[in-house]
């Protein structure tokens, strides 16, 4: 009886810890600003450490420092690969590598040190039609020649330090993260000339462009303008109090977001930030959660402490096949409790797939109406019973369905919300 316990010990330990976010073993548990890739090589810059390099999908990492001899130099904001060059936007300046970072070269010439600063304060790189841009300190500044020579727009003055660049529909967006005006900057000139982003009464962190919709990410919450930044409306509900939202990706339909300070935590919205749900699972207290970034099935966290991982289908879904024989045939169970106030759940099974071992499957629950109000599993699945929660706490009382489908199969179910 007791070896019958420790197993089950096990395999219910082993499932919680696939269901959550994770520590990249690889890499040193130490600050990260960012991370960008070509095919299987990362790249990711450090608080104080330089840029650490991965080349085999970041199982394991080495740094590549050389040519960054000042600590300055190995405080690094962000990085960008364009072509054939690596770009680093560091608190001493713009460094340009041309061998894939086995060496770099100091390419600040024309970025001024001053307005208080002893450095040049790059929090940022970014490229648009083989134009290169940096926030600094004292301006926001575009190379036309891959970083030999700067030139400062008309954005000038002390702590500019424009962040985060984002081209949404013709518009050129840059975040700025403080406590003064203007707190966020864009361009409609492809950044030649700059102003003040209308409607964003919070600093900003991040943009993120889709198509018909813009995101702001603010130290208030989550923001988005589908009116190409002209208004913005809040979209905050279930984010934490506040909310310092610091980054943003989409995978299948699902919208996920970093938010930093106070503890951080990942969230994830299927209704355009209506409603928001924690997916902080595995997390440690972090001081930043910088980044995120979708890569080889999984997504990425940039964190104070390290580079967390976690598989996309344990995010989009939050669920896992469960133990046990693979289904022969799809089906759609009734949900139980029901009637239920507010939480019910949703069983279904996912059979092979001759032709492939994994299903698109999509369950999405709709009104009395007809209309659809939230997709809850958008993605592909392995073969197996599944089991997903509806949280209802913000919908009225009535008559809902829920439809599975995949492929040619499609099955609709009913069910009664009583509050």
């Amino acid at each position: 009886m007791k070896s019958a316990i420790i197993i089950i010990c096990i395999i219910l330990f082993s499932v919680n810890i696939k269901s959550q976010w994770q520590l990249n073993p690889g890499a040193p548990n130490t600050y990260y600003h960012d991370i960008v890739q070509r095919n299987d090589t990362l790249y990711m810059a450090n608080f104080n450490s330089g840029i650490y390099k991965s080349v085999n999908g970041g199982l394991n990492w080495q740094s590549v420092n050389s040519g960054l001899v000042t600590t300055q130099s190995r405080n690094v904001f962000q990085l960008l690969l364009t072509g054939n060059n690596l770009y680093a936007a560091a608190m001493d300046g713009i460094y340009k590598s041309t061998n894939a970072g086995i060496s770099w070269e100091k390419k600040s010439s024309g970025i001024i040190i001053g307005g208080g600063s002893t450095f040049e304060y790059c929090n940022s790189i970014y490229e648009l039609n083989g134009n290169l841009f940096t926030g600094a300190y004292t301006a926001i500044y575009r190379s036309t020649n891959g970083g030999e020579s700067w030139i400062p727009a008309n954005i000038t003055g002390s702590a500019v330090l424009a962040k985060n660049f984002t081209y949404h529909n013709g518009i050129l967006f840059a975040a700025r993260e403080s406590i003064n005006t203007p707190y966020a900057y864009k361009s409609t000139d492809n950044g030649l000339n700059w102003s003040t982003a209308i409607g964003i009464n919070y600093p900003t962190i991040t943009f993120f462009s889709e198509t018909g919709k813009i995101w702001a990410g603010t130290i208030h919450g989550a923001w988005l303008s589908t009116s190409d930044g002209t208004s913005w409306s809040n979209r905050s509900s279930g984010l934490p109090p506040d909310p310092y939202n610091s980054g943003f990706v989409r995978v299948n339909g699902v919208l996920i977001s970093s938010v930093k300070f106070g503890g951080s935590g990942i969230f994830k919205t299927t209704n355009d930030g209506l409603n928001w749900i924690e997916i902080s699972e595995g997390l440690p207290f972090l001081s930043s959660i910088e980044k995120l970034y979708v890569y080889n099935g999984k997504i990425l966290a940039v964190t104070s402490a390290g580079l967390y991982q976690r598989n996309i289908n344990e995010i989009i879904t939050g669920i896992e096949p469960q133990a046990g024989n693979t289904p022969q045939s799809f089906a759609l169970y009734q949900n139980y409790p029901n009637p239920f106030n507010p939480k019910t759940m949703i069983k279904f099974s996912i059979p092979s797939n001759v032709k492939s071992e994994m299903s698109n499957v999509k369950l999405i629950i709709f009104d009395v109406l007809g209309r659809e109000i939230i997709i809850l599993v958008n993605e592909s699945l392995n073969p197996g019973e599944y089991e997903v929660e509806w949280d209802a706490s913000n919908y009225p009382s009535g008559v809902y369905y829920y439809k599975l489908t995949s492929g040619n199969y499609f099955e609709t179910r009913k069910m009664i919300l009583i509050k």
